[in-house]
């Protein structure tokens, strides 16, 4: 009994530290870069740019991050990842769809068919007029059989015999009629559907099918950070895109190609003795390497149908050019915003009405919005699972967006339960990262359209340029938090005058400056030190 019981618990522990926690990432690091795409896939309607997730900072955030730039009626087509992402909208504006299997079509629309029933009242009113004036006629005949006694049998059965036909053909009419009510919802039907725009953050959990269409005038730009080291995620540390449409190139397969080549080379081996049947469908999409013809059944639709499906001779890429644009159903942005900041909206107690109508969404650009606001430093929005529910439940990531202004302060910082990914949106700043025993493992200028990991705990200090500085910083947590060390809800605020001075061998007149000098809690105006002084020095 006793070794039974010890075997359970045993097992019980290994259960729960593989369950409970993030996949462990090996951080061995010693020198951090601003890193740039490390690969290009140009498509018809746009281009997408991957950074190179083997890169020991990206190992060590277990992320992997693309850029997307689709032109306008440009369409991200379907696809699924294995794990949890973010997203975040750094221009344009465009359409975002999340698609849940179980779910109902809650989008659909109602003017044709509405059109539909109208008609269909009428030609039931039609017809109850008919019906009516048959009843008046029959009553007149009656009346003539009263008169002719002579002919009554023979006109009775001539009378049944007509009606009979007569009603026969009522319910070949009424027949038609509702076939053709039918055929006359040529409307559409599909789940939710919402706007996007600038400044916007995405959650996207994993396996959640999604796609994005770009339904403005200029680029939409979207960087998509994918947590593959989430617990989600059963498979390996390698990030996969599994499309539902077209025969695109996989983003991350050239990164994949260099781990994996000798075993690619291995079941190429085993494919050359199969027959061509096996080797199903030549594109590249999920749909691809089934067999089409058992495909076809499935669908039940015809086989040829099923051939562009898969995506056969597709030679547009991952992000196809809408002929016509997109015609889709869905409420104003207005109406989508007063819906979701309603506090019973998302509460439920069915499936449908938790992950179906979860909110997916929330702006965190606007400066109007902003948790922490310096009139000369600049301002920060955050978003977390206590603004995001869908954080916490599928996708356990959180992000902040900061605009420093012109030689402005991000006062040091580290984040103790996450690792940080900074995107640079506009401008730029130059940025050191120290490690414990005070290494620097950072000391870089970083601009637009670059990233950079600053991992657990490890602490930063970035100062903006001229032009000031935007990015936005995603994070492996769906509540990180950010610890200052410097500012008025620092660490060094929280010391004792005493602890301070003795610390760092100072006067108490100079513990208190260095406690009390820096009111800002998270961004700080342009101190003491002239920003002559600081381009000199770098």
């Amino acid at each position: 009994m006793g070794k039974s019981l010890c075997c359970f618990l045993l097992c019980f522990l290994v259960l729960f530290s593989f369950c409970s926690a993030r996949q462990q990432n090996k951080c061995s690091i010693s020198r951090l870069n601003a890193q740039r795409p490390s690969n290009r896939i140009r498509s018809e309607a746009g281009v997408t740019e991957v950074f190179d997730h083997n890169n020991d900072q990206f190992q060590c955030a277990g992320v992997a991050v693309v850029r997307y730039i689709i032109e306008p009626n440009g369409l991200l087509l379907p696809s699924y990842v294995n794990g949890p992402q973010l997203m975040y909208f750094v221009q344009g504006r465009g359409l975002q769809g999340v698609l849940v299997t179980g779910c109902p079509e809650t989008f659909q629309s109602f003017q044709e068919s509405q059109e539909g029933q109208k008609q269909g009242r009428e030609q039931q009113g039609q017809q109850g007029q008919e019906q009516q004036e048959q009843q008046e006629q029959q009553g007149q005949q009656g009346q003539e059989k009263q008169e002719q006694q002579e002919q009554q049998q023979g006109r009775e059965q001539q009378e049944q015999q007509q009606g009979r036909e007569q009603q026969g053909q009522q319910g070949r009419e009424q027949q038609g009629q509702q076939g053709q009510q039918g055929q006359q919802f040529r409307g559409d039907q599909h789940q939710k559907i919402e706007e996007v725009r600038e400044g916007d953050v995405f959650a996207v959990p994993t396996g959640f099918g999604h796609f994005i269409y770009n339904n403005g005038n200029r680029r939409l730009t979207v960087v998509s950070v994918v947590d593959i080291s989430n617990q989600a995620n059963q498979l390996d540390f390698q990030p996969r895109r599994f499309y539902l449409a077209g025969n695109p190139q996989n983003e991350f397969q050239q990164q994949q190609q260099q781990q994996g080549q000798q075993q690619q080379g291995r079941e190429q081996q085993g494919r050359e003795g199969q027959p061509r049947q096996q080797q199903q469908g030549e594109g590249n999409n999920i749909f691809s390497g089934f067999d089409a013809e058992i495909l076809a059944e499935a669908f039940n639709v015809d086989v040829q149908i099923i051939r562009k499906v898969q995506g056969q001779n597709d030679r547009r890429g991952n992000i196809i050019k809408v002929q016509g644009g997109l015609q889709a159903v869905l409420p104003p942005r207005r109406q989508q915003e007063q819906q979701q900041d309603d506090p019973l909206y998302a509460q439920g107690n069915g499936y449908e009405e938790t992950i179906c109508s979860m909110k997916f969404r929330q702006n965190i650009g606007d400066p109007r919005r902003a948790d922490f606001y310096t009139p000369s430093g600049g301002h920060r929005s955050s978003v977390t699972s206590y603004d995001l529910p869908v954080l916490r439940r599928l996708v356990q990531l959180s992000a902040h967006k900061g605009h420093l202004y012109q030689d402005a302060v991000l006062l040091p910082f580290y984040t103790g339960n996450a690792n940080s990914i900074i995107y640079v949106v506009r401008g730029s700043a130059r940025i050191q990262v120290v490690k414990e025993q005070g290494e620097t493992v950072a000391n870089v200028e970083i601009q637009e359209g670059q990233v950079i990991v600053v991992p657990q705990n490890f602490a930063a200090l970035i100062k903006a340029r001229d032009s000031g500085f935007e990015y936005v910083a995603f994070k492996t947590h769906e509540n990180a938090r950010i610890n200052t060390l410097a500012g008025n809800l620092s660490l060094i605020r929280a010391l004792p005058v005493q602890v301070i001075a003795s610390a760092y061998q100072t006067s108490d007149r100079q513990a208190r400056q260095l406690k009390y000098n820096r009111q800002e809690s998270t961004i700080g105006a342009p101190g003491r030190a002239s920003s002559s002084q600081y381009r000199a020095s770098a």
